[in-house]
């Protein structure tokens, strides 16, 4: 009950405020003429019908409205466009430039029958199978020494080479 009677005090107050301050600029207000500043143009509603005849024939005949339509509804797809082809040659025509002879190229290599025989052989096999045909001189097949090397050097770490030669 307290809060509301102060709260009325304080807007009593605000109000008599706002009536001093209107009184005293009333004079002033007083002096300024009271007329409407904003006016229409001369011979405005006389001319509007002709104007808006001339505006609806351009709008039929001509297709401005279309085709710029059709622009705004291009213009960021055509600079997304441009942007992508930019970046790109900004960043293929510089390597192209300074690195000619290092671009990737496609390199085939030729391989022979006995070379895919005997990678047809060793695929299927286990180390105990490899290392029992070292042991046996009987084999059909003939290794050669490279063929043997290549094998233990891909199918096995120079760790495990070492240790099975070193004798443990």
């Amino acid at each position: 009950m307290v809060l509301n009677l102060f709260e009325k005090n304080k807007s009593k107050q605000q109000n008599n405020k706002a009536m001093d301050e209107s009184e005293k600029l009333g004079p002033e207000l007083s002096k300024i003429k009271k007329e409407n500043p904003f006016r229409v143009p001369e011979n405005y509603f006389e001319d509007f019908s002709a104007r808006l005849q001339i505006k609806l024939e351009a709008e039929k005949g001509g297709t401005t409205k279309n085709q710029s339509r059709i622009i705004q509804f291009l213009k960021p797809a055509i600079g997304l466009a441009a942007g992508f082809a930019l970046i790109f040659m900004l960043a293929y025509w510089p390597l192209t430039t300074f690195t000619p002879n290092e671009q990737a190229k496609n390199i085939s290599t030729e391989t022979d029958e006995s070379e895919m025989f005997f990678a047809s052989l060793v695929e299927g096999m286990d180390e105990n199978s490899f290392y029992a045909m070292l042991d046996e001189p009987t084999v059909s097949v003939q290794l050669t020494d490279d063929d043997l090397a290549n094998y233990v050097k891909t199918n096995s770490s120079e760790y495990e080479i070492y240790s099975e030669t070193s004798g443990n």
